[in-house]
Formats: structure tokens, C-alpha cells, sequence
């Protein structure tokens, strides 16, 4: 009797001695769990964070799109990632009539941009070598065009939207490069009608 007494109990010891190896064994594993987690999430972190790029702090066509009339500097400034340079500046900072013209670096070669604001508020916004579009305008298109269009019929016409050179209020002047080297176009919309239209060197 005393050795199934004895019999039991070393089983039952072996047993928990091994439930404790066994403890034992899982608790290292445990402990290194979060430090590969936390390596992991560190790592997916470098991987997702944003590269800073070279348009950063500089006027792109997309900005300049995104910048609409009635902004303030200030949200002008957080659009484009960077301040502007006063150019000309009228008046007196808190007068109604304060006019300040800005230029602002851009992303191209030979190009260029400024903002007026007045009274605190944007009023006009023009680019030079910003936009990047592909339509192009032949002499035939450009007669076509008639003043009084809408902008509709002039888009028709030409194919497509060309660059936004210039927006102030309801009015926009749009640029169009032609077939042959150093030829252009420009026109003016204005309340939503082909105002004027103006080429050079078109074939």
C-alpha cells in the first residue's frame, strides 16, 4: 500500500515537474514576443512613412489649381509648402485696399508665379511654365474661334482645357502652344464667354 502511495506521488510529482519545464520553456517565447512585434511595427512604420520629395515647398500645376480666389496668405502658404516673396505691397497692413504681390518658387524651368491679395484676401493668381498640358492649337482652331463663344464650345473646338496662365474673379486666360517651335496662343474667358483670343506664329 505504501508503495502505490509512493508510486502515486512520484507520478504526480514527474507531472508537475514537467508542467513546470514546460512553463518554463514558454515563458522565454513570451518574453521575445513583443520585442519582435514592436521590431516589426517599427519597421512597417519606417516603411509607410511619407519621402520628402522635391516639389515640397514648391508651386506644382496641382497646387496651383487647388489655390482658389478669397484665400487667405496664409492658406495659400500651407498649400504650397513654403512662403512667397513680397514683390510690390500698397497701403497699410489692416486697410481694406492693402495689396501685396507675392512670387512664389516653382517646380519648372524658366517659370514662374504670383498671387495678389487684397485686403487680406487672394484676388488674382498667375503661372508661367506650370501648367503641363498636352493640347495643342493649330491656325485653323484658333479662326474658328469666335468672341461670345462659351467656354464649352471653345474647349470643343480646341480639344480640350489648355493651361490656366491667369484667374481673376470671373475672369481666365488659358495658353496653348502650337505645332511649330516658340508658336502659342492665349485666351480669355470671362463670365464664362471667349472674350479676346490672341496667337503667334500658329501654321
Amino acid at each position: 500500500m505504501k508503495k502505490l502511495i509512493f508510486s502515486a506521488a512520484l507520478v504526480l510529482s514527474l507531472g508537475l515537474a514537467g508542467c513546470g519545464e514546460e512553463k518554463a520553456k514558454e515563458e522565454p517565447g513570451e518574453k521575445e514576443k513583443p520585442v519582435t512585434e514592436t521590431s516589426k511595427e517599427d519597421a512597417t512604420k519606417q516603411e509607410t512613412s511619407a519621402p520628402v520629395t522635391k516639389e515640397d515647398g514648391k508651386l506644382t500645376e496641382e497646387k496651383f489649381k487647388q489655390i482658389k480666389e478669397g484665400m487667405t496668405y496664409e492658406e495659400v502658404v500651407k498649400i504650397v509648402g513654403a512662403e512667397g516673396k513680397v514683390l510690390s505691397e500698397t497701403g497699410s497692413a489692416g486697410e481694406p485696399h492693402h495689396t501685396v504681390m507675392y512670387e512664389f518658387e516653382t517646380d519648372g524651368v524658366l517659370s514662374s508665379s504670383t498671387m495678389m491679395f487684397q485686403g487680406g484676401k487672394l484676388i488674382n493668381k498667375t503661372q508661367v511654365g506650370v501648367g503641363s498640358s498636352d493640347v495643342k492649337i493649330t491656325i485653323d482652331q484658333f479662326n474658328k474661334l469666335e468672341n461670345g463663344m462659351t467656354e464649352a464650345q471653345v474647349f470643343e473646338i480646341l480639344g480640350g482645357e489648355g493651361d490656366l496662365m491667369s484667374e481673376s474673379g470671373n475672369l481666365k486666360m488659358y495658353t496653348y502652344a502650337g505645332e511649330k517651335a516658340l508658336s502659342s496662343a492665349a485666351i480669355t474667358i470671362q463670365d464664362g464667354k471667349l472674350m479676346n483670343k490672341t496667337q503667334m506664329g500658329l501654321e
